[in-house]
């Protein structure tokens, strides 16, 4: 068995080329890392219960690009 612990998204717009990420812990918070943004500091949102799948396929700007998974 397996879940979801973390997303990578990306766009490709006028202002380059960027990824950013949402990280899924195992209590189920979910995180977001934008380097540019904040530099080296997460933002936490909600917990993953929270969100509609297709709330997580996109982050503003950014399209999902990624999903990784780890075994439970």
């Amino acid at each position: 068995m397996y879940r979801v612990c973390g997303i990578v998204y990306y766009a490709d717009d006028d202002g380059g080329k960027h990824f950013v990420c949402r990280f899924i812990d195992k209590a189920g918070g979910v995180w977001f890392h934008d380097g540019a943004k904040y530099k080296d500091q997460v933002v936490y949102y909600d917990n993953v219960v929270n969100f509609p799948p297709k709330k997580l396929q996109t982050v503003d700007k950014y399209g999902m690009k990624m999903v990784i998974y780890t075994r439970l």
